[in-house]
């Protein structure tokens, strides 16, 4: 019986987290994008909101020729195309497997071979192990965490964010995407969905929670921009949605 809980803290079973995404891949779904950022029941939502984004950040992020650009949490590689398009050097990276190799194949059947990019399995927590030799001064220019720390336990974010602060360069941007609780923080463990046909956990804190946990990397960021991400169009969930912020490392 799964657990549904409003304000307390609850430990999320990260192998269990784990094999949801790695069976997901497994599944026929309409779309690419549909296996990580879901709405089975409406497909098409899914490329809206993807078009949507995109149009409404892309400037900011500021990716030009060469920019270097990591991508954690990236599952299907769904931001790999637009960085190469603008001609970016890409690097994703997941800690599933099965997923990573959709993103793989994708960019293979988008004819990608002659742009720089790689995929690499890890999880946020160890990236700085799977990266070696990176840091703030040959790191990256921009890094992306779209939908991750959703799934990550509190105990485990100001690793996260050291290892985000670690690799990106000085006056690198930091895009952080996470599906945010309107009130209280929400907790989802081991709750079944009938959308998604398998049991789903996540852990949706409030704005707050997420902007208390950016005051650990200092003053040397400030702000470029953020808000919620979705016009009313766009929504379909009355307890969560998502939020984003932009920083810039000084």
């Amino acid at each position: 019986m799964g657990e549904r809980t409003r304000g307390t803290h609850v430990l999320l079973d990260q192998d269990g987290i784990k094999e949801f995404f790695d069976g997901r891949s497994k599944k026929a779904l309409p779309h690419l994008y549909n296996y990580t950022n879901y709405q089975d029941n409406h497909p098409d939502l899914v490329l809206r909101r993807d078009r949507y984004e995109k149009q409404k950040v892309l400037p900011d992020l500021r990716i030009g020729k060469d920019t270097r650009v990591l991508d954690i949490g990236c599952g299907v590689g769904r931001w790999a195309g637009t960085v190469l398009s603008c001609g970016g050097m890409y690097v994703g990276v997941d800690y599933s497997e099965p997923l990573l190799a959709l993103a793989r194949n994708a960019c293979e059947e988008a004819k990608e071979s002659n742009r720089q990019y790689e995929f690499i399995c890890s999880s946020f927590q160890d990236i700085c192990e799977k990266l070696p030799g990176h840091d703030a001064e040959d790191g990256f220019d921009l890094i992306i965490v779209n939908g991750v720390m959703v799934y990550i336990n509190d105990s485990d974010l100001p690793k996260c964010m050291a290892n985000a602060d670690r690799l990106l360069r000085p006056a690198g941007r930091l895009y952080i995407k996470e599906p945010i609780a309107y009130g209280e923080r929400l907790t989802l463990n081991h709750v079944y969905s009938e959308e998604l046909s398998s049991d789903y956990s996540a852990i949706y804190r409030s704005v707050d929670e997420y902007e208390a946990l950016w005051e650990s990397l200092g003053e040397r960021y400030s702000m470029a921009r953020k808000g919620d991400m979705w016009e009313d169009s766009l929504k379909n969930r009355k307890e969560t949605g998502p939020y984003y912020w932009i920083m810039e490392k000084r």
